[in-house]
Order: C-alpha cells, then sequence, then structure tokens
C-alpha cells in the first residue's frame, strides 16, 4: 500500500469517474423500487390511446431520481479540514457534514459486484455521535479508500510511535472458514426466522398481485385449492415445501455473508474480511470495543459453533447497519479473540449470582398469560375448536423461563464481570466494568414488596440486563460499578 502522503485530504475530493456508473446503478435500483407497481399497471392495464397520468408518472419518476443523482455526484465533494472531515453534497438543496477525527468510531469498506468490476469501493463512516454525523462515499477507487481510511483509524499517538521506530504493522491471521464451516453453519441456523420470512415474502406477493390484478388472484387460488383439496397432508406438505426452502434461504444467505471470510489480529485491532458478492473490510480497535458476546442455538451448542460480536460505541443505526460479527467454528477461538479484551469471568469469578426462583412464575403471569389469552382470542374467529390448544403458550411460558432461570449466571470478579443466559441455546456477555456508562435499578411494585430489583447496565455499546436479583446485591453492584468508573485510570474508549 502506497503511503497517506501521496494523498493531500486538505484539498476536496471527488469521488472516482468510473463511480458515476456505480451512482446511476443505485438510482435504478430505487427507481425500480419505487415505479414497478406502477409499470405493471400500465403494462396489464386495458390500452388507452390518449397518454395519460400513469405514463407521464413512468417516465418523469425515473428521470427525476437520475437526473437528481448524477447531479448530486458532480457536486460530491469531502475534504480534511483542521481536525474534521467536511463532506459536501448538493446542488440546489446543499448539505454539509462535519465530523470531528476524533469521533470517528469506525471505517468499513465495502464492494458488491458492481464495485469491484470497476475497482471502487463504498466507505462508511461511523460515529458514537446521532444518526447525522454518520456519512457515506459511494465510489472511490479501492486503492484511495484503503488509503483514506487508514487515515482517518490512525491514532495520533500511534503514528508517532510507528514513525519513531519505523516499523510496519504486523498482522497475526486467526479465523478463516473452509466450505465445510459454511456448510455447517447454513444448517445450523435459525430456520425458524428463514421461515417467517418465506412466508412473509409469499403473502406480500399475494397482496401486491391482489392489488394489480383485482379478485382474479384470489379466485384463481381458491379454485386450484379446491382442485387440491384442504386436508392435514396438504397441509403438512406445504409447511414442509416452505422449510426446504427457509433451509435453502439460510444456506444462501451464510455463503453470501461469510465466504472468503478472514480475521486477523494487529498491535491496534482485529482486520476482517468477509462477503462473496459483497465484501466488506472492517477495523475494530480494541479501545473501541466496550463488551463481547457470544451466542449459539441449540443445535449450535451440541456442534460447537458460535457467533461472536464486537459491541462498539456506535449510534442505534450504526448498530444494525455494521454489526461486527464473526463466526467461531472452534471454542478456543472465543478465548483467542477475548485476550485482547479481557480472558473470561466464569473461571477466575470471587462470585456467582442467580436469578430469584420466583422468576419464572413472574414471567409466565406478566408475559406468558396475556400472550396465550390474545392468540386464544383471535383463533377463536377462525378455527373456533382449536382456539382453547393455544392456552398451551402458558405452560411454555413458564417452562422456557424456568431453564432460563436455571442458566442464568452472573459472574463477578475484580476488572470485570459476565453474564451467562440463555434458554434452548445459550449467550454469554463479558464486559469490563471501566466501560459502563451507568447502572439504573428498577423496581416494579411487586419487586419493592419481595426486595428485589432489576440491573441494567449501560455501555457505549448496548446494554446487559441482570434481572430478579435481591435489592441488596443490585445496590451493592451499582455502588462497586461507580467506584470502578471513578477510580478508572484508563479512558472507557
Amino acid at each position: 500500500m502506497k503511503n497517506n502522503q501521496e494523498h493531500n485530504w486538505n484539498i476536496p475530493q471527488r469521488q472516482a469517474s468510473a463511480g458515476l456508473l456505480v451512482i446511476v446503478y443505485k438510482a435504478l435500483i430505487t427507481v425500480i423500487k419505487v415505479i414497478w407497481p406502477l409499470a405493471l399497471v400500465v403494462i396489464f392495464r386495458e390500452r388507452n390511446k390518449n397518454f395519460d397520468t400513469f405514463e407521464m408518472l413512468l417516465i418523469g419518476v425515473p428521470a427525476i431520481i437520475l437526473i437528481r443523482s448524477v447531479i448530486d455526484f458532480f457536486y460530491f465533494r469531502f475534504y480534511i479540514e483542521k481536525d474534521d472531515l467536511i463532506i459536501k453534497r448538493g446542488f440546489l438543496s446543499k448539505k454539509v457534514i462535519t465530523i470531528p477525527l476524533r469521533k470517528i468510531q469506525s471505517v468499513h469498506i465495502e464492494q458488491n459486484l458492481v464495485h469491484q468490476f470497476l475497482s471502487v469501493a463504498k466507505l462508511t463512516i461511523d460515529t458514537a455521535g446521532s444518526e447525522k454525523s454518520e456519512a457515506e462515499i459511494d465510489a472511490i477507487s479501492i486503492y484511495k479508500a484503503e488509503s483514506f481510511k487508514e487515515f482517518l483509524l490512525k491514532n495520533e499517538k500511534i503514528a508517532k510511535d510507528a514513525e519513531q521506530s519505523g516499523s510496519r504493522e504486523v498482522e497475526i491471521p486467526l479465523i478463516r472458514l473452509s466450505v465445510r464451516d459454511l456448510f455447517k453453519l447454513g444448517l445450523s441456523a435459525n430456520h425458524l426466522q428463514a421461515f417467517f420470512i418465506v412466508l412473509a415474502f409469499g403473502v406480500s406477493m399475494l397482496q401486491n398481485l391482489e392489488e394489480i390484478f383485482g379478485n382474479r388472484v384470489i379466485t384463481l387460488i381458491q379454485e386450484s385449492s379446491s382442485a387440491i383439496g384442504f386436508s392435514i397432508a396438504s397441509v403438512a406438505s406445504l409447511i414442509v415445501f416452505v422449510l426446504i426452502i427457509s433451509v435453502i434461504v439460510s444456506i444462501v444467505k451464510i455463503v453470501l455473508n461469510y465466504s472468503n471470510f478472514n480475521c486477523s489480529e494487529t498491535e491496534q485491532g482485529f482486520r476482517i474480511q468477509t462477503g462473496l458478492i459483497n465484501i466488506r473490510q472492517n477495523f475494530v480497535p480494541f479501545s473501541k470495543i466496550q463488551f463481547i458476546s457470544w451466542q449459539a442455538n441449540w443445535i449450535r451448542c451440541k456442534i460447537g459453533l458460535y457467533m461472536l460480536e464486537f459491541h462498539q460505541a456506535q449510534n442505534e443505526q450504526a448498530k444494525k447497519k455494521q454489526r461486527i460479527r464473526l463466526p467461531i467454528t472452534k471454542r478456543e477461538y472465543v478465548t483467542r479473540l477475548l485476550e485482547p479484551y479481557h480472558q473470561a469471568v466464569k473461571p477466575v469469578a470471587q462470585s456467582v449470582h442467580g436469578i430469584h426462583k420466583i422468576y419464572p412464575i413472574r414471567r409466565m403471569l406478566v408475559t406468558g398469560l396475556p400472550m396465550a389469552l390474545l392468540m386464544a382470542g383471535l383463533a377463536f374467529f377462525w378455527i373456533k375448536e382449536y382456539a382453547v390448544l393455544f392456552l398451551l403458550w402458558l405452560p411454555y411460558a413458564y417452562l422456557i423461563n424456568l431453564v432460563y432461570r436455571k442458566k442464568f449466571r452472573f459472574y463477578v470478579s475484580p476488572e470485570a464481570f459476565q453474564v451467562n443466559s440463555g434458554a434452548w441455546g445459550k449467550k454469554s456477555k463479558i464486559a469490563q466494568w471501566y466501560k459502563i456508562q451507568y447502572v439504573e435499578l428498577r423496581q416494579s411494585f411487586y419487586q419493592r414488596k419481595k426486595q428485589l430489583a432489576t440491573l441494567i447496565i449501560h455501555t457505549a455499546g448496548g446494554k446487559i440486563r441482570v434481572p430478579y436479583i435481591q435489592l441488596d446485591l443490585a445496590r451493592a453492584i451499582q455502588n462497586y460499578s461507580l467506584y470502578k468508573i471513578e477510580t478508572a485510570t484508563k479512558h472507557w474508549m
């Protein structure tokens, strides 16, 4: 990689010339999403000799979107001014984004197929501030993107030390995924989630077809259903079919997201690259990690697979868009990834705490009972004779919360704490005390009566919940965390 000094970032920079094609492609995708229902109406409606409103919209909307995108491309500039990143965009409606360099938490490089073909990349910049502080540069050369990313993330002290020592950054490979690993991850994924996604997609498509073609679609489906016959066997076959599609969707999703996965460790953080079609490059600085969690469903627990996540200081939108999740195929990888942050607390914990025994019953009454009554009430209008079966949700809610209580453990050590939880699967979280922003103590009327409390531990990377513990213990943890925050010699970022 060439040196950053070859680029004078104080001079306003434009996007790559080839990036115009990326902008046009992005605009075309937006056009398709906006006008495809209108296009179907124009195609299948009765022919009219006059040039009507639908046809004018079909031509006018895409033209406006494309023209605006091209104009925005030519009026887009970014540069460094003093200690701020400045991004200017727009012609008629001008917009200037100013991001202090010290506020930048992470910089991500992404490449879809169009980016790869044109040798450009998309740069996404996240901060710990509001959503307005985030910025995207849609298309700059991949070499320039990597150079600018390095410049933005470089700490002044680190840069000075590197210049004095003259040493180059060393990367230690940690995790690579094989084809077998991808297949195991795909088969053990949450197929229930994919099942409902496929089901929702089918219902959405049916509604769209009904809006376009009217009752003819519903009539055709009803006639087909009558010909096939409504039976338990046909319903079971449909469920199996959708489930098979869901498994295929899960496997394809894993392959697209985690092909070419590579995680390596540097002196300052973890460098991660992943993706088959959309290639993403992420850097996770050690100092930005607020806490670490890893989890697995029941199947993955049995075969030793986990999904580990670095929780960084980001706003809510950035957390959803740029979640750093690593597929773990060996248990020892978790230990290796924890080393720069903090070792697992469980083996060295000075005290261990659980949830009060009343927790399963209270959760069943507070959340399980209303849900069971609601489902049974709704089912009464559709399948009256089977509505009572939905009340079985009540014992299920008790059972799942009972298992959760038995598995829940809160491990405390002088420098960090660990929370193990889960019902059918397993989830663990490790956080250092000095990373905490504040601790919230909550009590319902029942909890006040029974001298119980729920702790909500807030960090810049998210919340950790410790429910239904003794009030004295909750206050002791709250006071200890406050003491650790006030006496910490290290900054939380």
